[in-house]
């Protein structure tokens, strides 16, 4: 699936190509974080099932009545401009000191930007890798938080299950399918499930500085 890329100067405004598919066929565009996570939120409040991407992604589906009183199926779906890579357990654990300290700040060694967090300094190497993989985003005063594609990419990285026994890495589902067409329908229940505890769950400083930017 090929998508127009936006000009350096959007960048930063667009954190998502978004596809959505309707009546028509479906439509494609860009997406900002802010209308991403509005959108998350809006499909958890209208019931809607949400599944995380490893990319840092989400999808989006629901049914309603077509012609003939037919049941059609309509999704949207956000795919990171910036696939967030291999979350690597180091990187999980830098990410998680990020998301959990009060006020995480750029700062410079060397002439090299930093993450800090307190007493916890991620180098500058790192801390450039992280920046590139959109991984994390700072405000006007350089106060560093996690995105929302960081989130996702989380979100679905701890959910990575084994299709033949639908067994969860979350060790919430565990279970012993009768066929691989079951497994499937497990799993994807269990993502649905656990994508809806996130949005629903969402930190107020996150959406408010998700809003702000």
């Amino acid at each position: 699936m090929k998508y127009d890329t936006p000009p350096p100067t959007e960048r930063a405004q667009h954190m998502f190509h978004e596809t959505v598919t309707h009546a028509s066929g479906e439509s494609r565009g860009h997406a900002s974080e802010a209308h991403g996570l509005l959108l998350l939120r809006r499909a958890l409040k209208r019931g809607h099932a949400i599944q995380a991407t490893p990319a840092g992604g989400a999808s989006v589906t629901w049914s309603l009545l077509g012609n003939g009183g037919r049941s059609v199926v309509r999704s949207i779906t956000l795919a990171p401009h910036t696939p967030v890579g291999t979350l690597t357990d180091e990187t999980v654990e830098d990410l998680a000191v990020i998301d959990g300290t009060e006020t995480v700040r750029y700062g410079l060694r060397g002439g090299r930007r930093v993450i800090t967090a307190g007493l916890f300094e991620i180098p500058a190497l790192t801390t450039a890798r992280y920046r590139a993989r959109s991984l994390v985003t700072a405000d006007h005063t350089d106060r560093v938080r996690l995105t929302l594609t960081a989130r996702l990419g989380l979100l679905a990285r701890e959910h990575q299950a084994d299709t033949d026994t639908a067994l969860c890495a979350c060790g919430r589902l565990s279970a012993l399918p009768a066929s691989p067409e079951e497994a499937r329908s497990l799993i994807r229940r269990h993502r649905e499930t656990v994508a809806a505890e996130f949005v629903g769950s969402l930190p107020a400083a996150f959406t408010a500085a998700v809003a702000a930017s």
